[in-house]
C-alpha cells in the first residue's frame, strides 16, 4: 500500500484537534459566566446585602441590610462592585464605601475574581491597593503619567493596575452620582499618547526600515531596534506577546484603547506587517526575547546547524505544546494558565511553575544554536510565520499567478510519485 492509500491518520488527528478546542472553547465560556452576588457573598457570608436596582449590570451598589447592632459598627455601610479588564482578562473588584458629611471614602479594595498571572498579582498586593484607602469617591483615580494622576502604578504590571484603575474609578463615580447625588467635580480621562506610545512607534518604523534596506545605516537601524527591544519592550514595559494574548482576543479580551493603546500599538504592528505586508517584523527585530537569544550566540559564537528532519518534528512538538496550552487556555477562561513561554520569567524574574525549567534550558540552548527558542519551541513565531505563508498564497491568487501556484503542484506531485516508487 503506498503513502497516499495508506490511512489518514494525520487528517483525522488534526481534526480531532480543531473539534476538541471548539468544544473547550464553547465549555471555558459557559462555565466563565459569573453570579456576582454569590461571588459576593462568598467573602462576606456573615453580611446580608441588599442589591440596588439601579442598574443590571456593573458596577452595581450593595447597601448593607443591617441585622444587628454590630453590622452597624462596621468601617463601610456600602459596597460597589464593578470590572475591568488586565493583562490576562477580565477582573472584579468590590469596593467598600463609608459615606461622610462630605460624600463617602474608600475604605478597602477586594479582589473578588481575577486572571492575571501571581506574579502580577503579587506586586500589585504589595502596595498598589493599599493606596485607594482614604480617598474621596470624587477623586480623579488616573495612574501615573496621566493628567492630575493621583495613584500610582507599578513597574511591571502596568496593564494591571491600569485595568483595576479604571474599575475602581468607574464604580465610585456611578455611586456619587447615583447614590450620593454628588455633582460631577472630577476630570473625565482622555485619550492621550505618551512617550512609551511613542518610543513603541518609533520602534516599529525603524524595524520596518531595516527589514527592507541594505547598508551600514540598515545595520546600525537593526542594532538600535534590538537595543530598544530588550530594554524597553522586555525589561521596561514586560510586553513580550505570548499565547494567551493570542487567545485572550478569540476569548473577547481585548482591552480599550483610550485606555491601553501601547496594547493596540503592538497588535496593530504585529498583525499588520503580517497581513499588509506580509513579513513577520515582530519575530524578528521587535520580540525582546529573539534579541535576548541573538546576544548569546555572538558571545559564545558557536552555530550548531538543525537538520530539517529534526526542524519538521520541533514544528509537531510546538503544535503538540501549544495545543495542550490552549485546551488549558479555553477550558479555564485564563489565557495565563497556559502561557508556558519564558518571556515574563527573563525580564521580571517572575514565573510559573514550569517556567522556571524552561528559561535555563533556553539559556544554554540559545549559545549554542541560533534562535533556539524560537526555531523549535516558540508557538507564537510558528503561527505568525503560519500567518504569512497563507497571506502570500493568498496574495498570488488574487494576483493571477495560477502559473506559479500549477508548477507547484506538478513538483509536488513528482516529487511523490518519486517516493512511491
Amino acid at each position: 500500500m503506498t503513502q497516499t492509500e495508506s490511512f489518514p491518520w494525520n487528517r483525522i488527528i488534526t481534526s480531532f484537534a480543531w473539534v476538541a478546542l471548539l468544544a473547550a472553547f464553547i465549555i471555558g465560556q459557559i462555565a466563565a459566566q459569573t453570579d456576582y452576588d454569590a461571588l459576593l457573598q462568598q467573602q462576606m457570608p456573615d453580611i446580608k446585602l441588599q442589591r440596588s436596582s439601579a442598574n443590571t449590570d456593573l458596577p452595581v451598589v450593595y447597601n448593607i441590610d443591617y441585622k444587628s447592632e454590630s453590622d452597624q459598627k462596621l468601617p463601610f455601610d456600602a459596597l460597589v462592585m464593578a470590572e475591568g479588564t488586565g493583562y490576562g482578562g477580565p477582573l472584579i473588584v468590590a469596593i467598600k464605601v463609608r459615606r461622610t458629611d462630605e460624600g463617602a471614602n474608600l475604605n478597602e479594595i477586594i479582589v473578588l475574581s481575577h486572571k492575571e498571572t501571581p506574579a502580577f498579582m503579587d506586586k500589585l498586593n504589595i502596595k498598589f491597593f493599599r493606596q485607594f484607602a482614604g480617598k474621596s469617591v470624587t477623586d480623579n483615580y488616573f495612574l501615573n503619567g496621566d493628567a492630575n494622576d493621583d495613584i500610582d502604578g507599578v513597574s511591571g504590571a502596568t496593564i494591571s493596575a491600569k485595568g483595576f484603575t479604571k474599575a475602581i474609578r468607574e464604580a465610585v463615580h456611578l455611586g456619587a452620582l447615583q447614590h450620593l447625588k454628588l455633582p460631577r467635580s472630577w476630570d473625565e480621562p482622555v485619550w492621550k499618547v505618551g512617550m512609551n506610545e511613542l518610543i513603541l512607534v518609533v520602534l516599529f518604523a525603524l524595524a520596518f526600515y531595516g527589514a527592507y534596506q541594505k547598508g551600514k545605516l540598515a545595520k546600525a537601524v537593526r542594532f538600535i531596534v534590538v537595543v530598544g527591544s530588550i530594554t524597553f519592550v522586555g525589561f521596561y514595559a514586560n510586553a513580550s506577546v505570548n499565547l494567551g494574548n493570542i487567545a485572550g482576543i478569540f476569548m473577547g479580551y481585548i482591552p480599550n484603547p483610550q485606555e491601553y493603546p501601547l496594547w493596540w500599538i503592538m497588535m496593530i504592528g504585529m498583525l499588520g506587517s503580517v497581513v499588509i505586508l506580509g513579513r513577520n517584523i515582530y519575530c524578528q527585530q521587535i520580540c525582546p526575547f529573539k534579541g535576548v537569544q541573538d546576544l548569546l550566540q555572538k558571545i559564545s559564537g558557536v552555530k550548531l546547524r538543525i537538520d530539517m528532519k529534526f526542524q519538521r518534528r520541533a514544528t509537531t512538538l510546538i503544535y503538540s505544546l501549544s495545543w495542550v496550552a490552549l485546551m488549558l487556555i479555553f477550558l479555564s477562561a485564563h489565557p495565563a494558565l497556559g502561557s508556558y513561554e519564558p518571556f515574563a520569567m527573563m525580564f521580571s524574574l517572575d514565573g510559573l511553575g514550569i517556567q522556571w525549567y524552561i528559561l535555563p534550558a533556553t539559556i544554554l540552548g540559545s549559545f549554542f544554536v541560533p534562535s533556539f527558542w524560537c526555531r523549535l519551541f516558540c508557538p507564537v513565531g510558528l503561527y505568525l510565520n503560519e500567518m504569512v505563508r497563507f497571506r502570500r498564497e493568498i496574495g498570488k491568487r488574487l494576483s493571477g499567478d495560477k502559473e506559479s501556484a500549477a508548477k507547484t503542484k506538478i513538483k509536488v506531485k513528482t516529487i511523490q510519485v518519486e517516493k512511491d516508487e
